[in-house]
């Protein structure tokens, strides 16, 4: 049988000491409106929240390379959140139902000059 993905690789666990918050895996946003991403962070460096169609990762752990990322703030201790602008167009994310998919990563590269990624779990959401 096929070997079950590390704990920190599955979907919705945490990962390099960042643990997703919400929207939770499974959970559906209401189209056309602004969702607040919110994560617990421990650990060094700059936060940052990927948004895609897929779930796929990239050698360096982060899924898709995409214009839907922002910057994730310290809102209080371990918590960090981020919240995307909303853009009224055909096409845009937060106006496009299905399936999608989001990742927090630390950029930090003082344990490794090779990869700064820090990357946490990838979470399922909906958007509907």
């Amino acid at each position: 049988g096929r070997a079950s993905p590390p704990e920190h690789r599955r979907l919705g666990d945490a990962g390099n000491g960042i643990t997703p918050l919400s929207p939770a895996s499974g959970a559906t946003v209401a189209k056309g409106t602004r969702p607040t991403f919110r994560l617990r962070v421990h650990g060094a460096g700059t936060v940052w929240v990927r948004v895609c169609r897929s779930p796929k990762r990239h050698k360096d752990g982060t899924i898709c390379d995409t214009s839907n990322f922002g910057r994730a703030r310290r809102s209080h201790g371990s918590l960090y959140t981020y919240t995307p602008r909303l853009f009224k167009f055909k096409g845009y994310w937060l106006e496009t139902p299905g399936t999608y998919y989001w990742q927090a990563y630390r950029l930090d590269c003082t344990t490794s000059l090779r990869d700064c990624r820090q990357e946490g779990a990838v979470t399922r959401f909906k958007i509907g």
